[in-house]
């Protein structure tokens, strides 16, 4: 459901997706004057102001959200978004359905965000390289990596089944690595594998080989392709 008036004219609006990331979209805009009256979405918002302020409005409480922090609103909730008086707004949103948090949350249940506006400037860092990363070249694990590390640390409320330990989950997700290299394996699958959240996999594959699950996959596939140039004649 848009809320969007008809004199919403952005001096900046582009759209982003990735077919290696399915059910994601990122929208880069900036605008001057109000536009949006309060609507609601069917997904997962992440919206980080690039410049500018806004004053956000979820229900009945109204937040000030400024340069380098990250407004999030989850489905159904009535929100709306729009310039401080003669001010200029530019973010960029990420929009996530279930499939896309399929990758950062697991698969059990709906995730609720840790806190409606968030400022951290690791994580601006993170929603920018992800938003760049879109549509560019590279592998389904090295973006759901991207994904996960932005969006992980914002999600909350549900823990992670603990059906072996964690060494033995970590090797599980080291041999399948092994034994299907050029697989575009998924991060959401690794995970499942482990019997671990995919953001607690990435920390416990790098803390226990020294590189995440995309990068040991990049390794791999280097060392067999020098393994095949040593055997041609």
């Amino acid at each position: 459901m848009s809320g969007r008036s008809p004199r919403f004219a952005p001096e900046l609006l582009r759209r982003r997706v990735d077919p290696e990331l399915p059910g994601l979209e990122a929208r880069l805009a900036a605008y001057r004057r109000q536009a949006f009256a309060s609507h609601i979405h069917d997904a997962w918002c992440v919206g980080l102001v690039l410049s500018g302020a806004t004053r956000m409005r979820q229900g009945a409480a109204a937040r000030r959200v400024g340069a380098g922090e990250a407004a999030l609103i989850e489905p159904g909730v009535p929100h709306s978004c729009n310039p401080e008086p003669d001010g200029r707004l530019s973010y960029v949103m990420f929009f996530l359905d279930r499939q896309a948090l399929a990758s950062t949350a697991g698969e059990e249940g709906d995730p609720v965000f840790r806190a409606p506006v968030v400022r951290d400037s690791l994580l601006s860092r993170r929603l920018v390289t992800l938003y760049r990363a879109l549509g560019a070249p590279g592998g389904r694990l090295s973006k759901e990596t991207l994904l996960c590390r932005a969006l992980g640390p914002l999600l909350g409320g549900r823990a992670a089944p603990e059906p072996r330990s964690d060494a033995g989950a970590a090797a599980l997700v080291r041999d399948y690595l092994r034994q299907h290299p050029r697989e575009n394996t998924s991060l959401a699958a690794l995970a499942a594998l482990a019997g671990r959240s995919p953001a607690y996999l990435l920390r416990l594959f790098k803390r226990r080989y020294g590189l995440p699950p995309h990068a040991y996959q990049n390794h791999l596939r280097v060392e067999r392709a020098k393994a095949l140039l040593v055997l041609r004649p």
